[in-house]
């Protein structure tokens, strides 16, 4: 947790020595990212651990936006989804501009670990589980809604509970699924290590669930909750 004077209270899920990354703050506007491997990188821009921490120190999606936007943009292609309580955004960013992805007509913005619409950039193959995770999570969420309704959104029908069971437990294409598991054909053992979901609601105080390890691995049986 960060205080700062004149800014808002911050919560982040980081490592030691990262000065931003996934996280919401008391104005309830919140982060997550999406790496992305592509070309060129900057050496003038600043890094997108700074851009989450910038993010972060702001109150609404659009200051956000403005504010990353005053200072060029980022130094590599990443995507960083940004939320408050009445929109959500997900930032293609890169040295050569960015694109901004508005919600669906369900309301909801999907991505995973390769541009949509950002075509500025020299994008080369990466994780071939990407396309395929960005298709199983569209379904996954046509399936809720279906289930849901309309009001899918309305008082507590998804909470953090249902989407670990439902969403960021699936392992479809396993190891690049969306629960990901070390894939022993790549040296670099990529895998889900821990799990948020953030809650903003008019009127009422942000809070997030923080689950260590693979959700519906057994891993999850401390569930904690942000702020601490």
């Amino acid at each position: 947790s960060i205080e700062q004077d004149g800014k808002p209270k911050i919560w982040m899920v980081t490592e030691p020595g990262i000065v931003g990354k996934i996280g919401f703050n008391s104005s309830s506007v919140g982060v997550l990212l999406n790496a992305i491997r592509a070309r060129p990188i900057s050496t003038s821009l600043l890094p997108i651990h700074c851009l989450l921490r910038i993010s972060l120190e702001n109150e609404s999606v659009d200051s956000a936006i403005t504010a990353i936007e005053k200072l060029g943009g980022a130094a590599s292609s990443q995507h960083i989804l940004v939320a408050d309580t009445h929109k959500a955004r997900g930032l293609e960013l890169s040295p050569r501009g960015g694109v901004y992805l508005p919600e669906n007509s369900n309301g909801i913005v999907i991505h995973t670990n390769h541009f949509l619409e950002n075509k500025l950039v020299d994008e080369p193959p990466w994780l071939s589980g990407s396309p395929v995770r960005l298709e199983r999570a569209k379904a996954i969420c046509g399936e809720l809604i279906r289930e849901l309704g309309d009001d899918h959104f309305a008082g507590d029908a998804i909470d953090a509970k249902l989407l670990r069971a439902r969403f960021f437990s699936d392992t479809f294409n396993t190891p690049q699924a969306i629960c990901c598991s070390p894939d022993p054909t790549r040296a670099a053992e990529i895998q889900t290590l821990f799990n948020i979901v953030m809650t903003f609601q008019e009127g009422s105080r942000p809070s997030a669930e923080v689950v260590f390890g693979k959700p519906g691995s057994g891993d999850e049986s401390e569930v904690f909750s942000m702020p601490w």
